[in-house]
């Protein structure tokens, strides 16, 4: 880990950002019995110190420990099933709390906690709650995991500040939440397109179509051709359609060797020309500025739209969730998914890259040896070991999940009758303890659906469209990136909707830049050659 960092700026604050899930894991770590070895090993008096030793150790006070719960969990559930296992599993008294910005500034700080991006760890990081991880104490307490992890070295210098790491990073190989097309193949039938679209031209006939030609058969000028989520509170919506351009707001993107801020590339230009031409010809929901992922989710159900971007794992399989939800609410209709349309720049769609979050620990454990000792033993295991993993992501075998395969030992699991929803598994602390996406790739392979691997494989545009800088935090973030984001939300949608000119799209550019843009221009390029160019 070569950095040289400068300190991040005060200013930096922190937001909780919602990710993709997979549970940790962890091995329980060496607990095994120290009798004495040598030419005493078999007197009584070795027997007699051995035995004392181990009743001592039985009766060893619990370490007391404050767990920050899952940052997705609604609220803490107090003394749950899994909580108990982990408590008689570790020797452990575990206090779980829920982790709020407010909660920090309190002063209330857990002990152990995760967070789901690097600014929020340079947030916490500059108001001095953090403590800083020994790389090497990394490999040395969970050397499974540290093997996978070093595979993506440079998600350490994400969370490395001044040469010290802050956090644990977490990685992702196969992102079932990467982004893809889900059509209405029905509404496709209907308007003559005999395969779901491929390339940007594709894609803009299937759209006007929709449009234009009563693919509901109602009679009535009522259908679009899609909607976008200008709401985002990272980026601009239409990802997909920016993506055939070869950007991405927001993201900095490498070109000839130096990073550029997809905001104000050239390419996006072209792309807004594009959506603000399908905007005035009707085939854009006019309520895009206002739409989210779960409205127009309800637009595809109900006949207003004929294609969205989703999840793989949302719209790939016949199981997937987007899809069961279609079918029971809309019998009669039918949905295919489909890659990112080929346009000019390429194909692609917002991708998070292999940066999935992080698992930090408070800064007042460092003088509190025994409990971090025990925290590295918690994590191992919440890591490597399959027991560990299982209960804290899963729950018990038979009884909140199994195998999809009847009588498999691998593969893809199932949440039986009674814990299908979340808020069930959260009541019995399922998710509640587990650390996101520590697992080792070991485990991943074995309890990983081999279909939804597939698709993912298939459908994935992964990694034509992710941060050069893999979302690290520049030191002027916080003075400036927010401000950034909604002046181009602002801008875009006034653009698309043809409240403004296209040519006004310079205007925006020169007023990025003025605004704090150029610095992070500045700061993004000198953390590239000091820390990810290779």
């Amino acid at each position: 880990m070569q950095t040289k960092l400068k300190k991040l700026g005060n200013a930096i604050m922190p937001v909780i950002v919602v990710a993709g899930l997979l549970a940790g894991c962890g091995n329980g770590g060496d607990n095994g019995n120290n009798a004495n070895n040598g030419k005493n090993a078999a007197s009584p008096e070795a027997s007699k110190s051995a035995n004392t030793a181990n009743t001592e150790k039985a009766a060893a006070k619990p370490v007391e420990i404050t767990w920050g719960i899952h940052f997705q969990a609604q609220g803490v559930v107090e003394d749950s099933a899994v909580q108990k296992w982990l408590e008689e599993k570790f020797n452990v008294k575990i206090k779980p709390v829920k982790v709020t910005d407010a909660s920090i500034a309190s002063g209330e700080i857990p002990d152990i906690f995760m967070l789901g991006d690097p600014s929020n760890v340079s947030a916490y990081m500059n108001q001095g709650v953090l403590m800083d991880i020994d790389p090497n104490m990394l490999k040395e307490k969970m050397p499974e995991y540290s093997k996978d992890i070093e595979k993506n070295n440079a998600l350490f210098q994400t969370v490395t500040v001044d040469d010290k790491l802050w956090a644990i990073p977490m990685f992702i190989d196969l992102k079932p939440y990467d982004l893809a097309m889900l059509w209405r193949k029905d509404w496709l039938d209907k308007v003559g397109i005999t395969k779901a679209p491929e390339t940007l031209d594709e894609f803009e006939k299937a759209v006007y179509a929709f449009a234009e030609k009563d693919p509901d058969g109602n009679g009535k000028k009522d259908t679009y051709g899609l909607t976008g989520t200008a709401t985002s509170t990272w980026s601009s919506g239409f990802y997909s359609i920016f993506g055939a351009f070869g950007v991405e707001p927001t993201m900095w993107h490498e070109k000839n060797g130096e990073l550029m801020n997809g905001s104000v590339m050239p390419e996006t230009k072209e792309a807004l020309a594009k959506l603000r031409q399908w905007y005035a010809d009707g085939v854009i929901d006019p309520e895009f500025i206002t739409d989210t992922q779960d409205s127009y989710r309800k637009k595809l159900y109900n006949n207003r739209i004929g294609v969205i971007e989703e999840q793989i794992a949302k719209g790939a399989l016949p199981t997937s969730g987007t899809v069961t939800e279609m079918k029971s609410l809309n019998p009669n209709s039918e949905l295919v998914f489909a890659k990112n349309p080929k346009g000019p720049g390429g194909d692609g769609s917002w991708d998070w890259g292999v940066k999935s979050n992080f698992v930090v620990i408070s800064n007042k454990v460092k003088d509190q040896p025994e409990k971090l000792e025990k925290l590295f033993e918690i994590l191992r295991a919440e890591s490597s070991d399959e027991e560990t993993i299982n209960m804290t992501s899963l729950g018990v075998k038979g009884t909140h999940w199994d195998f999809v395969e009847s009588g498999a030992t691998s593969g893809a699991t199932t949440f039986l009758t009674g814990f299908e929803k979340q808020e069930a598994r959260d009541q019995i602390g399922v998710r509640l303890f587990s650390f996101g996406n520590i697992t080792t790739q070991a485990y991943r392979e074995k309890y990983s659906n081999p279909d939804l691997n597939e698709a993912i494989k298939t459908y994935s545009s992964a990694p034509n469209m992710t941060d050069a800088l893999l979302f690290s935090a520049l030191p002027s973030d916080g003075k400036y990136k927010n401000d950034l984001t909604s002046l181009m939300q602002k801008y875009f949608a006034q653009i698309i909707s043809g409240e403004i000119p296209l040519d006004d799209f310079d205007k925006f550019v020169t007023e990025w830049k003025s605004r704090g843009g150029d610095e992070l221009t500045k700061e993004a390029n000198e953390m590239y050659q000091a820390q990810f160019k290779k």
